[in-house]
């Protein structure tokens, strides 16, 4: 992994964005991994926790993911975490392009994974990964895509983003979780 963070931190594709370069993979030990967007300024970027803010405390989508996981007998230690974008990106405008320009550095994380599932948090990592162009996220919600990334196969289920700001993101994402639960 550590040529991949090297790749990450020399990248200039999206500008000098600040990058999430001394850890870009939370190592779990599930058989899938959570893809967020991208890392936000104030969270694992700066506590080396996904999740996690520098006092130690699970932020909002932590804790919600965490009740999430806790249902199926899991927690955040246990997974598997990475973004689909490296950079921190302000403008949602530019996620589309920065996720296209980090899929090749996903795709070989990804493949030094034992990860076989792949639960993408919202649109964005979601569109990357199956490459193609979303109108109605609610559409792809909860379904099994079966993928293949760097000639390694994986099912891909996109979840709501577990934000506190969103109304789906814990209620919609149970029965997700359930469906996880029988996988696992």
């Amino acid at each position: 992994m550590q040529n991949i963070q090297d790749e990450i931190a020399g990248c200039k594709l999206c500008g000098q964005l600040p990058k999430l370069i001394d850890n870009s993979v939370q190592v779990g030990k599930t058989k899938f991994i959570v893809i967020g967007e991208s890392p936000a300024k104030d969270g694992w970027i700066e506590s080396g926790r996904a999740f996690y803010n520098t006092a130690g405390k699970l932020q909002g989508s932590g804790r919600i993911l965490e009740k999430l996981l806790n249902g199926i007998g899991l927690s955040i230690a246990d997974i598997y975490f990475t973004e689909c974008c490296k950079c921190i990106i302000e403008q949602r405008k530019n996620l589309a392009k920065c996720s296209k320009n980090c899929m090749p550095i996903l795709t070989r994380q990804l493949n030094l994974l034992p990860c076989e599932i792949i639960l993408t948090m919202g649109m964005h990592p979601t569109q990357a990964l199956l490459g193609e162009k979303i109108e109605r996220f609610a559409d792809y919600v909860g379904r099994e895509f079966a993928i293949t990334l760097g000639g390694k196969n994986y099912t891909l289920i996109p979840i709501y983003h577990p934000s506190p700001l969103n109304p789906k993101g814990y209620k919609d994402n149970l029965p997700i979780f359930e469906k996880i639960k029988s996988m696992i």
